[in-house]
């Protein structure tokens, strides 16, 4: 049950999913946003229009920002905009967590595509410290902030060190950026409005496919020519697309019907972790969840895990993740739930159940399928 393939035949005939959406039905997914959509609705044309600029303007307006951008990848916006910093600042060395996306999950992109280098911000186990950007004595083009830091359970810092922060980096004339994909989902924990939570930052980026369930899409925003000359760089990497209207009209329904349930999602998270935390040979982190999302720890072996998740979808039906976490510890299997509609729709008990199924499918194999 191992192939790719097996495991996506799975997954469509799951009826139940803990830490994603249900797969979408594509016809379904285009005629919900047809009809979202108001009657004479004009396409954008390679960035140009009014849907692409009424929308770009909206989200500038929500972060507080003069300007933003959208565009299909949120990985190339805010590469791009690290470069602009770092060619402003004549330094191509930025300051990054080492388990942030940009350094973990990209394939080295800001170093291989972009031109830039990276200096470790922190230590990989924890968030960084204020502390530990004063410690870097190099020179910088930019420092890089991820909240939520979702490696580590989607954890966040306290807001008196982002202004910390902040203050740091305004001290050494260095542009303070933040991957801030998940501005949605953390809002409620900081008790802030989105303008405010962008407030400290020079630029950011967020994006509307996670908890707001758009089809793909993000944007960064910022100082009008910082945005103008992400632009630049959005049309170099092949990102300026002749149509983006159906992931605009996919995050501008996501606006509507999703930023609304965050708080619920974050509760809802917090009520998983009040479940699961009891339970034999599982831990909890962080707990309680600070965002819409938290690791689930499990005693057993980690290259099994998968496969467990796997039986406990062919048996019941639950889906309960798509990929397990790096385990930093031997003996130990770690995967992550995040709370979107489809945790929504399930009781703490039937997660429950679903993890217990999961310890048993995982001891099964530890033990060669003797387990009952």
């Amino acid at each position: 049950m191992s192939t790719s393939r097996t495991k996506e035949d799975l997954r469509r005939s799951c009826d139940r999913f803990l830490s994603h959406d249900p797969p979408l039905d594509p016809r379904r997914a285009l005629a919900d946003l047809a009809a979202f959509l108001p009657e004479g609705t004009e396409a954008d044309f390679y960035g140009s229009g009014s849907l692409i600029e009424d929308f770009e303007r909206r989200i500038a307006g929500m972060l507080g920002k003069p300007a933003a951008v959208f565009g299909p990848s949120g990985k190339m916006l805010q590469n791009a905009a690290l470069r602009v910093w770092a060619d402003r600042q004549g330094c191509p060395t930025i300051a990054l967590h080492p388990q942030s996306h940009i350094a973990a999950e990209e394939a080295e992109a800001y170093e291989r595509v972009f031109g830039l280098r990276g200096t470790a911000l922190g230590q990989p186990g924890r968030l960084p410290t204020p502390e530990e950007l004063e410690a870097i004595a190099e020179p910088l083009g930019a420092v890089t902030l991820e909240l939520p830091l979702r490696r580590l359970g989607c954890r966040l810092l306290a807001w008196e060190e982002v202004e910390r922060f902040a203050e740091i980096a305004r001290a050494r004339g260095l542009p303070l950026h933040a991957d801030v994909a998940r501005i949605w989902e953390i809002q409620p924990y900081y008790g802030r409005s989105h303008a405010e939570i962008a407030a400290p930052f020079d630029s950011l980026y967020v994006s509307f496919y996670k908890g707001l369930g758009g089809l793909a899409g993000a944007a960064l925003a910022g100082p009008e020519d910082l945005v103008a000359e992400v632009r630049l760089w959005q049309r170099r990497c092949g990102g300026r697309l002749i149509h983006l209207f159906p992931y605009i009209a996919a995050a501008m329904q996501g606006l509507e019907q999703r930023l609304p349930r965050m708080a619920a999602y974050q509760e809802k998270a917090k009520a998983i972790a009040r479940a699961l935390a009891p339970l034999p040979g599982v831990r909890i982190t962080p707990d309680p969840p600070q965002a819409n999302a938290l690791l689930v720890c499990l005693d057993g072996n980690a290259a099994d895990l998968m496969e467990a998740a796997l039986d406990v979808a062919g048996e019941s039906g639950l889906w309960l993740f798509t990929e397990p976490q790096v385990s930093p510890y031997d003996g130990l299997a770690v995967f992550e739930i995040t709370v979107r509609e489809g945790a929504m729709a399930l009781s703490e008990e039937e997660i429950v159940e679903g993890v217990l199924a999961l310890q048993r499918a995982l001891a099964r194999r530890s033990a060669g399928g003797k387990v009952a």
